[in-house]
């Protein structure tokens, strides 16, 4: 008897996140395609004195992590795989918000010592978000850009292949506004290609790819878990 294919899923986040979600579509039934679009570039920057920290990506957590060996301050994630990530690098006394931005705000507020020096460590796109939905509270926080997401100069081939009017992928993941906006870009620069579902972590996330994508499922949540709750809505339906 032959079984259906599973379906094929491409996963654009970059790594190491991209080969851990390939993991777990991949135990979940799915046959993942692992083409990032884009790579972490670390910058390289001297990190000012701070009482705390605040990341609103793992990847910030590890950049942090490798140019500083302060493990002992309170820090505070945007969810819990971020939470996850600065466990795993050392640090103790960790918090998660288990939501967006505006709900980090939220816990650092319930939280933060009154006068301690707060350091957001993030890419160069997430600048603003957290400071300024502090700002207003009179809390003031110290953004550094520690990396930057650098686009692929060409798709991989299987995503060449679906521009192409080729149909390589069931559906593709999207765990970032910039992969979403990368993606949109390869879109609208092709002639005719095959019809595109998109699972998407956020609202933001699935903003640039709207009118371009055939069909957008939003996680109901901005993590993994949600995420691929809605690929399979998406994939089934």
């Amino acid at each position: 008897m032959n079984h259906p294919a599973p379906p094929r899923i491409l996963v654009t986040r970059s790594e190491p996140g991209a080969s851990e979600t390939a993991q777990r579509l991949e135990a979940l039934g799915y046959a993942p395609i692992v083409e990032p679009l884009f790579a972490i570039a670390p910058i390289d920057i001297v990190l000012p004195a701070f009482d705390a920290l605040a990341f609103t990506s793992a990847n910030g957590v590890r950049r942090l992590a490798a140019l500083s060996p302060r493990r002992d301050v309170p820090v505070f994630c945007v969810g819990a795989r971020t939470a996850d990530t600065a466990r795993a690098a050392g640090f103790s006394h960790v918090s998660s918000a288990d939501g967006d931005v505006s709900a980090l705000g939220d816990l650092i507020l319930k939280q933060l010592p009154v006068g301690a020096r707060l350091l957001h460590a993030g890419n160069e796109e997430s600048r603003g978000d957290l400071s300024g939905r502090l700002a207003a509270t009179g809390i003031a926080v110290q953004f550094m850009a520690l990396f930057r997401a650098e686009p692929v100069a060409t798709p991989g081939p299987e995503l060449a292949r679906h521009l192409r009017g080729e149909p390589a992928f069931a559906a593709v993941l999207i765990h970032s506004p910039r992969a979403a906006s990368i993606l949109a870009g390869m879109i609208a620069a092709t002639a005719n290609p095959s019809p595109i579902d998109a699972a998407a972590i956020s609202p933001t996330a699935a903003a640039p790819l709207t009118g371009l994508a055939s069909r957008i499922a939003i996680a109901p949540a901005p993590n993994e878990d949600a995420i691929l709750s809605v690929l399979s809505d998406l994939v089934s339906g």
